[in-house]
């Protein structure tokens, strides 16, 4: 009987061992949703020329199409899922969001991680990593 008594707490710790190593692992890797763990939001910072000058085409209803490269997408739905940016306004109302391509599609490749997200309050955001950080342009 003492031998059980043994063998289930062995089981127990053991048990024990793989959810916190499963639980370290999760936590170092941003958790199962595959987001590449936190988000950070800098209020200023640098932004490359290439976003500023999409951002102008953005403005003027220009973008993606002045690209003149297929696959170059803008102005689709951007949901913030993950809650990244503010969700209302300084009035409280929601806010909407549409992300663009910063740089035109390269044939044969996937599109690069750089993207704009505007809101519907007029703020507009760069991130170089594809949603992992986010710099405010306006």
């Amino acid at each position: 009987m003492r031998g059980r008594k043994s063998l289930g707490a062995y089981a127990a710790l053991a048990l024990l061992v793989v959810v916190l190593a499963v639980a370290g692992f999760l936590s170092l890797h941003g958790g199962s949703s595959g987001s590449g763990g936190s988000t950070s939001i800098a209020k200023s910072g640098s932004v490359p020329a290439a976003a500023t000058a999409t951002l102008s085409k953005i403005d003027d209803g220009s973008w993606p199409e002045s690209a003149n490269a297929p696959g170059t997408n803008g102005g689709t739905t951007w949901q913030n899922r993950e809650h990244n940016l503010p969700a209302k306004d300084s009035a409280g109302k929601a806010v909407k969001y549409q992300e663009w391509d910063v740089n035109p599609k390269k044939r044969g490749q996937s599109r690069d991680a750089q993207r704009i997200i505007t809101g519907s309050d007029g703020s507009a955001w760069y991130t170089g990593d594809h949603y992992k950080t986010f710099t405010r342009m306006r």
